[in-house]
């Protein structure tokens, strides 16, 4: 399975007295591994406004595993669920890098509406090709939104 690996430290201000990484900033660094996916495809927020897009996540889930702690260097693993709709499903693990622990895992989905909050159901034109090209980077065999 394809995983692309993002690395990141706990910074102080993520932390709690007890010097554990706070719950709500594993979303956070979901969201820099997808970031950093999103950006190899020119798919970023700025991408998808400029066509009268946004792509909101409607769904995120984490199961923690292991305290993240102060100035534990993080490995962000993202990967993409094969999809067989236009959400785009992103999986993530969290490893600390020091001893391979994996710390969490998580889930996010996000869907491509309008700006009006109409929902796409078709990506179309150069985000067609560009979504396409993320889908095969990590389902080289997919193929495709029309099937075989």
């Amino acid at each position: 399975m394809q995983w692309v690996e993002t690395t990141t430290t706990v910074r102080f201000n993520e932390i709690d007295q007890w010097g554990i990484a706070w719950y709500g900033h594993y979303f956070a660094w979901f969201e820099l591994g997808r970031m950093k996916v999103l950006e190899r495809f020119d798919l970023l927020p700025k991408d998808f406004a400029a066509a009268g897009l946004i792509a909101p996540v409607v769904r995120a889930s984490c199961q923690y595993l292991k305290s993240a702690r102060t100035n534990d260097d993080i490995v962000i693993r993202t990967h993409l669920k094969e999809p067989d709709t236009t959400a785009l499903t992103f999986q993530f693990e969290i490893q600390r890098q020091t001893d391979g622990d994996l710390l969490a895992r998580g889930e996010t989905m996000q869907v491509l509406t309008r700006t009006d909050g109409v929902m796409l159901y078709k990506f179309q034109g150069e985000l067609r090709e560009r979504v396409e090209s993320l889908v095969r980077f990590f389902w080289p065999r997919w193929m495709g939104y029309d099937g075989p």
